[in-house]
């Protein structure tokens, strides 16, 4: 009997990869570990094999510790991240079963036991042939994983990419309430239903916006004109009073600011006042940006109230 044939039949069959109880399926177990042994099948993972000359890339690794957890697993955490696109993928990976699966990790694999953890429900979808959590909850539990200073414009970012919202994450943070860094996220997830979308933006909620001193304004607000709906950073509707925040890749170009200028005064025509700051002004001079809106909201609420 050919026995390399049949091993090598057996691992293409079942696409490059073939667990110990497939393999044993149609060889016997001591040519089995014999083949092992002589390193002719590499183990990826325990009980998990490909051939010598097979090649080892991450999608086949990715699959190869999908295939040691069995069927009841979905690839998490910051490994999720990784096949979602938005990082690079880095060891140990990550997978997320059920508290009652009790397949144990393995080096450079780690397997999270969740409450109630089910696969095929809407908690999970499948991504580039791989099956991954859903990203609202991959984002909350690679929260603790990633560098603080990763975390929260990660969020903003899928937030304006319009992959995640402020009430998916919620419940998505509801199935895991104790999860570590849990009062930044809470942040990050009101900044995002505020309408913030970068972190200069949040940090020109955080540190600007929300002062004390200044009356409560409004995310993201959406206005009518006459040809399109436009959303305004910050706006104060009882007033009128808009603030555009304008970043150092945009709104420099002439065309941007010629478009701008149309919208202002657009916003003029049906009553509403336009503060445009940028970035560098939110950062450096947080009180100058306070005291200017301030000064303005003022006014025009004495205009209101003459008027």
């Amino acid at each position: 009997m050919d026995w390399r044939k049949v091993i090598g039949d057996a691992v293409r069959d079942h696409g490059g990869l073939a667990t110990r109880r497939q393999l044993l399926e149609r060889v016997p177990r001591q040519v089995l570990d014999s083949y092992v042994g002589r390193r002719h099948l590499i183990r990826v993972f325990p009980r998990v094999y490909r051939l010598r000359d097979g090649g080892e890339d991450d999608v086949t690794t990715l699959r190869a510790a999908l295939l040691h957890a069995g069927p009841a697993a979905a690839l998490s955490h910051t490994t999720a991240l990784a096949v979602w696109g938005l990082r690079e993928l880095d060891r140990p990976l990550h997978l997320t079963v059920d508290q009652s699966v009790k397949r144990a990790g393995a080096p450079g694999l780690l397997v999270h036991r969740r409450l109630r953890f089910d696969p095929a429900s809407t908690q999970c979808v499948q991504r580039r042939g791989l099956l991954v959590t859903a990203l609202p909850r991959t984002v909350i539990d690679s929260w603790p994983l990633l560098p603080l200073p990763e975390r929260r414009p990660l969020a903003l970012d899928l937030s304006n990419r319009g992959l995640v919202t402020a009430k998916n994450l919620s419940e998505a943070l509801a199935e895991r309430p104790n999860v570590a860094g849990r009062r930044g996220l809470r942040q990050a997830i009101d900044l995002i239903a505020d309408g913030c979308r970068s972190e200069l933006e949040a940090h020109g909620v955080l540190n600007v916006f929300r002062h004390r001193s200044l009356p409560p304004s409004v995310g993201q607000y959406q206005v009518q004109l006459p040809t399109h709906r436009i959303r305004l950073d910050r706006a104060w509707p009882e007033v009128k009073l808009a603030v555009e925040l304008d970043g150092a890749q945009h709104h420099t170009a002439p065309s941007d600011r010629r478009k701008d200028l149309a919208r202002d005064r657009e916003l003029a025509a049906l009553g509403w006042i336009v503060l445009r700051f940028t970035y560098a002004d939110v950062l450096r001079d947080p009180e100058g940006v306070r005291a200017t809106v301030l000064e303005v909201y003022r006014a025009r609420l004495e205009q209101l109230r003459v008027g």
